[in-house]
C-alpha cells in the first residue's frame, strides 16, 4: 500500500531571496552547458549549484550547510504538503497543471505499488546516489503520477493559500503553496494509497534513494520527495522525445529498404510534416536529413513481428522507440548508434543538425496516455527517452533534508 507523508521542507527564505524565480531550476538532466551558465549567473544561490551533474557531492554538502547556516535556507516549523499550480502553454492552448510535493516511502518496485515506465541510464543513477549520501537530501522531487477520476485533490489546492509566485526559466508562471488543514491532508493520503503510483519522471532520482534506503535501512531513510501529479488531467501533457543520430547512417541511401515497410512521403517544411504525423494512426516517423523532410507511415506491424523476439507484446512493439532502436537500427541501417542526442525540440535538433551536416533525426509521435497506462501496469518497462512529461517540475521549489 502506498504511503504519503506531510513534512517540513526547507525553503529558500523570503528575506534574503526575494525572487523565488531567480533561484529555481529544471530538474538537472535537462540541464545543458548553456543553460547552466545562465543559471549560475542569475543567482549564486541557485538551486543549480546543488544540482549540478558537475558538482563535485563533497562541495555540495559544504554548500548547502553553509546555506543554511546562513539562512539561505530555512525549515518550516508546520507540516504539511506544498503545491505548485503551474501555468503554460501548449501549441496556443493555455493549462494549469494543479500538483503536490510529500514524502513517499520507499518501495521495491517488485511490490507493484510504485511502478517504474522506462529503463534507466546508469551512470546517472550513480552520480545522484552519491549526492543523497553526502548531503541527505533530496534537492529535486521525483515526478509520479496517480490516477482519480474525481479530481479531488486539485479542488483542495485550489482552495488552499498560496505562499509566493513566480516563474520558470521559461517564463512559465506559477502559484506555490501549502495545505495544512488536517482533514484535507487526511483525504489527500486516502486518495493516493487507494492506488498505485508511476514515475514518470526522475527514476534515477527514486533509484538512487531506495538503493541507499537498502544500504542503509534506518528510518530516516526510509522517504524520498516526490511531485503528484493526475494523470486524469487534461492538464498532465506526454510530448515524445526525438532522436538525431550525427554519424554513421543516411535515410536517403536506404530509402528502398524502407519502402518495404513504410510509406513514404517527402514533405517540404516541418509544419507539413506534423500534420501528417498528428492526422495517421498508424505509427508515423518524421525524418531530416540533408535539408530534406520526409514522413513514413508504417504499412502492417506484422510484417515487422517477425523480425523481433517473441517475448514483446503487441503493444509493446507498437511504440515509435521500440520500432526505432529494436527494428530500423539493427535490421534496416544495420547497426546500433554510439551516439544518440536526445530532445523534445524539433527546432533544438535541426540547429545541431547544422553544426554537424550529417546523420539522421527522427520525430516521433507522442505516447498516449492510454498506451502508456497498458504498459506501465503490464509491468513492461519502455525504451530510455520514450516519454517527455511537460512542462518539468523545477527544483528548489522545497528540499527534503533528512537525518542529521
Amino acid at each position: 500500500m502506498i504511503k504519503i507523508e506531510p513534512f517540513c521542507g526547507y525553503r529558500y527564505n523570503p528575506d534574503k531571496i526575494k525572487e523565488i524565480s531567480e533561484v529555481i531550476a529544471p530538474p538537472w538532466d535537462v540541464i545543458d552547458s548553456q543553460m547552466e551558465k545562465h543559471l549560475m549567473g542569475i543567482s549564486p544561490f541557485n538551486i543549480i549549484n546543488l544540482i549540478s551533474k558537475n558538482c563535485n557531492p563533497d562541495d555540495v554538502r559544504k554548500r548547502v550547510d553553509e546555506w543554511i547556516e546562513k539562512e539561505i535556507l530555512v525549515k518550516d516549523i508546520e507540516e504539511g504538503f506544498y503545491f505548485m499550480k503551474h501555468r503554460f502553454i501548449w501549441r496556443k492552448k493555455e493549462f494549469t497543471r494543479k500538483g503536490f510535493f510529500t514524502l513517499l516511502q520507499l518501495e521495491d518496485f517488485k511490490t507493484g505499488n510504485v511502478i517504474p515506465h522506462e529503463m534507466i541510464f546508469e551512470k546517472y543513477y550513480t552520480n545522484r546516489y552519491k549526492l543523497i549520501h553526502k548531503c541527505r537530501a533530496n534537492f529535486s522531487p521525483v515526478l509520479m503520477l496517480y490516477q482519480d477520476t474525481s479530481f479531488a485533490v486539485e479542488d483542495i489546492i485550489e482552495k488552499s493559500p498560496v505562499i509566493t509566485t513566480g516563474y520558470t526559466i521559461d517564463k512559465e508562471n506559477f502559484e506555490f503553496g501549502r495545505i495544512f488543514n488536517g482533514a484535507d491532508v487526511k483525504y489527500i493520503k486516502k486518495i493516493v494509497s487507494n492506488g498505485n503510483l508511476i514515475i514518470a519522471d526522475g527514476h534515477h532520482r527514486y533509484s538512487a534513494a531506495l538503493q541507499y534506503y537498502k544500504d542503509n535501512p534506518s528510518p530516516e531513510n526510509r522517504f524520498v520527495l516526490v511531485f503528484l501529479i493526475n494523470i486524469n488531467s487534461p492538464e498532465v501533457l506526454i510530448l515524445p522525445t526525438h532522436r538525431y543520430i550525427p554519424y554513421d547512417i543516411s535515410f536517403i541511401n536506404c530509402i528502398d529498404i524502407f519502402k518495404r515497410y513504410f510509406n513514404i512521403t517527402e514533405v517540404p517544411d516541418l509544419k507539413t510534416m506534423h500534420q501528417i504525423q498528428d492526422s495517421e494512426k498508424n505509427n508515423t516517423f518524421g525524418i531530416y536529413e540533408n535539408n530534406r523532410f520526409f514522413t513514413i507511415v508504417l504499412k502492417d506491424i506484422n510484417d515487422i513481428k517477425k523480425h523481433l523476439s517473441d517475448r514483446f507484446s503487441d503493444r509493446w512493439i507498437a511504440l515509435d522507440t521500440v520500432l526505432l532502436h529494436e527494428f530500423i537500427m539493427p535490421y534496416i541501417f544495420d547497426t546500433q548508434p554510439q551516439e544518440v542526442i536526445y530532445h523534445q525540440s524539433p527546432e533544438y535538433l535541426l540547429e545541431e543538425y547544422k553544426k554537424k551536416n550529417s546523420g539522421v533525426i527522427f520525430f516521433l509521435k507522442a505516447v498516449n496516455k492510454q498506451h502508456f497506462l497498458d504498459i506501465c501496469l503490464n509491468g513492461k518497462l519502455m525504451p530510455q527517452k520514450t516519454t517527455y512529461f511537460y512542462p518539468k517540475v523545477p527544483s528548489g521549489l522545497v528540499i527534503y533534508k533528512f537525518g542529521r
